[in-house]
């Protein structure tokens, strides 16, 4: 979603909000690390895509269209005030009723999911508690101050304390459960367990919240990391099909309950031979799907920048099916983001097909020129991949590469003085890199 994701934003960010994001971007990339790329070696093109980064965060898992919801709340007459620092302490911290509070920021896509149905909850909740918004490029310390990771993020407070936060998108009888729960005097967390027996909230907790909430959770609702899902599917695969910081503590406190571990799981946890005589003993556990759509495959893959020793030329000795699986990500999309020269010449060799386009309409070509991997494209295009081939927008690779360039260099223009020389030197380096991209790519 990427560079979608960087149009949009361009679109809609003011100048003063962008330059206060410039400003603060270094201290939100030095508190936080981003799914697959935490502890991998990504290209320094790739650092051209940070917008791209911070708003897939809470992007993943959703089906929601934002085109259509900005459309549609445009079209509404704002029914939420916005709280901003000066106010917080009178309006929030020493409110008699309970507060909800949304922070959100102008540019970000997944926060227009979330904003009709917060506009909808301040008449609904008139005179019972208060709803606000807040705007963290407006109100910066607010959101610096109670640690909020990331928008959108809805937080709940009575009595001058916060009572619980939810990142992501919600249904919104999420946020009306919690906000009649405090007004009726019963306590957050007494909804929390009563939402846990519902799979699609359990999801959402085990994946969003710190590990010290998840574990703290579990004196109160032991089976938060044990119990099946109603899909079958355990909380150790979910874990494993979602890289991100705290995954691998979540691993460990999961494998500490002694969960059941599926072939799919084994390569996930680093446990090659384990998994070859899994595979001796059920041959069609090879390609088979976990609830996720993910194959043995392609969980290898999404961990293998985690593992000393993956488990992705294992499973290509044993002979996979290379068209089978991809879940949350494609099998070409998983492949590229291995950013292995060797391994991807290895699939080709295997008989791969890198000019299939994957569900949203992309190649390998067109992954590894989004992400920057220049290698990559190197061999692709060296094995004979058409550079001419579109995305199913119409996009050839270095076209979706220039559109990116283009942004860049708006971006530049209209704030290079927020920027310190070091910062503008590097910047203008990998401008360069990325024009050689383009020129790669246009054969």
């Amino acid at each position: 979603m990427g560079l979608e994701i960087i149009d949009t934003v361009t679109q809609h960010q003011t100048q003063s909000s962008m330059n206060r994001f410039l400003t603060n971007l270094t201290h939100v990339f030095a508190n936080r690390q981003f799914g697959m790329f935490s502890g991998s070696r990504p290209s320094k093109i790739l650092a051209l895509f940070p917008l791209a980064v911070l708003l897939s965060v809470h992007c993943v898992g959703q089906d929601q269209n934002p085109t259509e919801t900005v459309a549609d709340s445009s079209m509404q007459k704002p029914l939420v005030a916005y709280v901003t620092t000066e106010e917080f302490e009178s309006e929030v911290l020493k409110s008699d009723v309970p507060v909800l509070v949304d922070f959100t920021a102008e540019w970000c896509v997944p926060c227009k999911v979330v904003d009709p149905i917060i506009e909808s909850l301040m008449p609904e909740m008139d005179g019972r508690a208060k709803v606000f918004k807040l705007d963290i490029d407006e109100s910066p310390e607010i959101y610096q101050q109670l640690g909020v990771n990331g928008v959108p993020h809805v937080l709940f407070f009575k009595d001058g304390e916060e009572q619980e936060r939810i990142s992501s998108p919600q249904e919104r009888e999420i946020y009306v459960e919690y906000l009649n729960a405090l007004i009726d005097g019963e306590s957050a967390l007494n909804v929390t367990v009563k939402l846990l027996g519902q799979d699609e909230f359990r999801r959402h907790y085990i994946l969003t919240k710190d590990v010290e909430v998840v574990e703290s959770t579990m004196d109160v609702y032991p089976g938060l990391l044990t119990k099946q899902f109603e899909n079958s599917q355990t909380p150790i695969s979910l874990i494993l099909n979602f890289p991100s910081v705290r995954q691998d503590q979540l691993i460990e406190m999961a494998l500490a309950q002694d969960p059941p571990i599926s072939p799919n799981d084994l390569v996930g946890l680093g446990r090659c031979q384990e998994f070859v005589e899994a595979i001796q003993q059920d041959p069609d556990a090879l390609n088979h799907l976990d609830p996720d759509g993910n194959s043995p495959l392609t969980t290898a893959m999404s961990r293998s920048h985690r593992l000393e020793e993956d488990c992705v030329g294992t499973i290509l000795d044993l002979g996979p099916d290379l068209s089978a699986g991809g879940g949350s990500k494609s099998m070409t999309r998983s492949v590229v983001l291995l950013n292995d020269d060797e391994m991807l010449s290895r699939f080709l060799e295997l008989g791969w097909d890198p000019e299939s386009r994957d569900t949203t309409g992309k190649n390998a070509l067109h992954w590894a020129a989004l992400y920057g991997y220049l290698s990559n494209v190197r061999v692709l295009l060296e094995h004979g991949v058409d550079h001419t081939i579109k995305t199913s927008d119409g996009e050839t690779a270095a076209q979706i590469v220039q559109r990116a360039l283009d942004r860049r260099l708006q971006m530049l223009e209209q704030n290079s003085s927020a920027l310190s020389e070091t910062d503008l030197a590097e910047i203008k380096e990998i401008v360069q890199e990325m024009e050689g991209l383009v020129a790669l790519l246009q054969g």
